[in-house]
């Protein structure tokens, strides 16, 4: 392999692990819980219509979520990050890492 498709290759992994969330785990699990996970479609509502009023809002119900124990630390943590790229009007980022989280969650068998 060359030098240059070796590094290609270091970078591709590199963007693919952060692109999937918490390193091996993929991103934290809100599928479970029927409020989480429609506060989160809620949230992608907000971003892809670039609705600063709908994040705020939802911003809430995840705080709420949060504080009643139903959304973990870490669920809460990474959705935040989501929120704060939203309310920079970083709609794409946000959409992208949105689409990330949302597509790493997974039906309990």
């Amino acid at each position: 392999m060359s030098p240059c498709s070796n590094r290609l290759s270091t970078a591709l992994l590199l963007t693919a692990l952060l692109l999937t969330g918490n390193g091996c785990g993929g991103p934290t699990q809100v599928v479970a819980n029927e409020e989480c996970f429609s506060a989160v479609d809620a949230l992608w509502t907000a971003v892809t219509s670039k609705r600063s009023d709908l994040v705020e809002q939802t911003a809430k119900e995840l705080n709420r979520l949060h504080s009643t124990g139903s959304l973990s630390d870490d669920g809460h943590v990474e959705l935040t990050e989501i929120v704060q790229l939203a309310r920079k009007k970083e709609w794409e980022p946000a959409a992208k890492t949105l689409k990330v989280f949302m597509l790493g969650q997974r039906k309990a068998k």
